[in-house]
């Protein structure tokens, strides 16, 4: 089975199978070992990002920032 994530949103792990979920943390993964070894992550080149947070939360906001910019966005 193909996975296809390209225009679903992430509100839930329910939405999700446990292959797709075991695919987004093996995508995850080979992210953070690539920043680790300073290779590039342009994934999101000239793109903009909405955030929107119903609580306040400074950690949160600058963790997903800092995501966001590692992946060119």
């Amino acid at each position: 089975m193909q996975t296809v994530f390209r225009g679903r949103h992430f509100i839930t792990l329910q939405d999700y199978t446990n292959e797709e979920i075991e695919t987004m943390l093996d995508v995850s993964y080979d992210l953070k070992r690539k920043f680790a070894m300073g290779i590039d992550t342009p994934y999101l080149p000239h793109k903009t990002m909405f955030l929107m947070f119903f609580e306040q939360s400074t950690r949160t906001r600058n963790s997903m920032e800092a995501g966001i910019a590692q992946l060119g966005g």
